[in-house]
């Protein structure tokens, strides 16, 4: 162990100095809320148009119908403004 000394190389004693204090953390971020995900119904005729519209790609058939991936969907509703048959709703349980 090897003494501590100061500037001009003298001995000094006691402990060496404590680190500054680190800075508060940053509150947690709050959670993003996650986008509406549209919903298919029944009224879809399978033309297409919203899968070629879904920028994320996230329309994807599925057993001789089309469903939207939650996962994949940002919530933009391109899908919702471009099927001529009204058959995306915008969240699930809005039509009757």
């Amino acid at each position: 162990m090897s003494a501590r000394t100061d500037a001009a190389g003298r001995p000094t004693p006691g402990p060496p100095p404590a680190a500054p204090p680190a800075p508060p953390a940053a509150p947690p971020a709050a959670p993003a809320t996650p986008p509406a995900v549209p919903a298919v119904n029944g009224r879809c005729t399978g033309c297409g148009a919203c899968l070629l519209t879904c920028p994320e790609h996230a329309i994807r058939p599925r057993g001789g119908a089309l469903f939207v991936r939650a996962d994949l969907c940002t919530g933009c509703l391109e899908c919702v403004e471009v099927c001529p048959a009204d058959a995306i709703d915008e969240a699930p349980g809005e039509h009757p």
